[in-house]
């Protein structure tokens, strides 16, 4: 029997990402979105940067998570405020280099509300997330650190209790920025996560 859900990492259309915008536009202000064309331009730069979830009955992307590489300037000046993910375009947003190191900016996490209670949406992206950092890890490209922004309590509670970030700075518009003190704690989180995973999937049952 086909999976309602299934992950999609790459090949996608317009129309999944007006569907992501789409979903983000529930949660936070549209000046704060990436546009559609914005994205677009990413992911053609840059086609490991996007993990969607596609329910197959309505064949439309219900879940999705962003992940940009940053460089070491890019993530201080993230850090201190001083840029936001959508000032990155295509001329400054990075590819992966094999052999090369890189900061992550986990960019965006969100569901459809209508599927909010429907927890194995969450569960797929969670899996999606955890196998898109490892494949780029088995392609020998290495990460210093991670970060993220929580606009929303919804999702600083997300990068709280599944991403173990610590909070370390708020922006002008009063979010709160979070990131790993070093590379030995990011490693730690990624030998984890999968235990985190599984405690989530357990409560599905």
């Amino acid at each position: 029997m086909k999976d309602r859900y299934v992950i999609e990492y790459d090949k996608h259309t317009q129309k999944d990402f007006e569907d992501v915008w789409n979903i983000e536009k529930e949660y936070l202000e549209p000046s704060t979105i990436s546009s559609v064309n914005q994205v677009m331009e990413w992911d053609k730069k840059n086609n490991d940067i996007h993990i969607f979830v596609r329910d197959t009955k309505s064949d439309k992307i219900v879940g999705e998570i962003t992940l940009l590489p940053l460089s070491k300037e890019q993530f201080e000046n993230f850090m201190s405020n001083k840029i936001e993910d959508t000032e990155l375009n295509a001329q400054n947003l990075l590819s992966y280099d094999i052999g090369h190191s890189y900061y992550l900016l986990f960019s965006a996490i969100a569901i459809e509300k209508m599927y909010r209670d429907d927890k194995l949406v969450l569960s797929y992206l969670l899996n999606g997330l955890n196998t898109k950092i490892n494949d780029l890890l088995r392609r020998n490209i290495r990460f210093e650190n991670m970060c993220a922004e929580g606009q929303t309590r919804d999702g600083q509670k997300f990068i709280k209790s599944f991403l173990n970030l610590k909070e370390k700075n708020i922006t002008k518009e009063g979010y709160k920025l979070y990131s790993f003190d070093n590379i030995e704690e990011f490693n730690e989180w990624i030998y984890k996560f999968p235990k985190y995973i599984e405690k989530y999937n357990a409560n599905l049952k």
